[in-house]
């Protein structure tokens, strides 16, 4: 097997997470295992893997950066079992939107991840109020929509849009990884009435790297109950972990 001294940092990074120990010759996976083993171990070639993993992202249209580049610049943040399966192509990093619907009728208060959560088409993507085991995530941003269901209906049929007044003059907090990653901030920010973006949704300018199998909490609270058959929705919008 060729020796560490044979690669270079960029080659490993060219592409999102290519096979490029293969392409290099490296095929027997024991022998990838080692090699990587070693890159990690070896302080001076871990430095120069980092620094290309943490070097500026690239930038997309307006100035902005993608939520695949947040993810490479939280590399460091993984476990190395996780750095080693995207390394190999045994795991991908792909756009993610995680989604629930919560009845908030006669509320004025609302927690939109609960460990009692089951995934059902229409109503969550989302179970027990956590990521699966592994699927590590970067958080974009968020998504919070409302919408009021007629008489007999029932989330099933709800047109979701913009929050209204009550709902945008409350609050809200973000818990995940074990503390608040999000203190308490004014609902306001989901407020895209005559934006040409996306209905509801705020981009974090400090994207977060949700951790698996930790609690999420998104908790909101505004001053009037809210009427029958009302609903919110929320999205979160990103990039995870998932296997090939």
């Amino acid at each position: 097997m060729p020796e560490i001294e044979d690669y270079d940092n960029d080659s490993l990074f060219d592409s999102e997470y290519d096979n490029s120990l293969t392409l290099m010759g490296v095929d027997d996976e024991e022998q990838q295992e080692e090699l990587l083993g070693r890159l990690w171990r070896n302080k001076r070639r871990r430095k120069g893997i980092v620094k290309k993993v943490f070097k500026t992202p690239a930038v997309v249209s307006g100035g902005k950066t993608t939520s695949r580049d947040d993810f490479q610049r939280r590399f460091k943040q993984l476990p190395q079992a996780t750095r080693k399966g995207l390394l190999k192509k045994q795991k991908q990093l792909v756009d993610t939107t995680l989604y629930i619907v919560k009845d908030i009728s006669g509320s004025k208060l609302v927690k939109m991840f609960q460990d009692d959560d089951n995934k059902v088409v229409g109503m969550s993507n989302i179970s027990g109020g956590k990521l699966e085991k592994g699927n590590f995530m970067t958080l974009k941003g968020i998504q919070l929509l409302y919408g009021v269901g007629q008489e007999g209906e029932d989330y099933k049929n709800v047109n979701f849009g913009v929050l209204p007044d009550f709902i945008r003059n409350g609050e809200y907090e973000f818990t995940a990884n074990g503390s608040i990653l999000i203190p308490s901030r004014s609902l306001e920010v989901f407020d895209t009435t005559g934006m040409q973006i996306r209905r509801g949704y705020n981009e974090l300018v400090n994207p977060k790297m949700l951790e698996t199998q930790q609690p999420l909490e998104f908790e909101a609270e505004w001053a009037t109950h809210a009427p029958d058959r009302a609903y919110l929705k929320i999205v979160l919008h990103g990039t995870s972990v998932a296997k090939y």
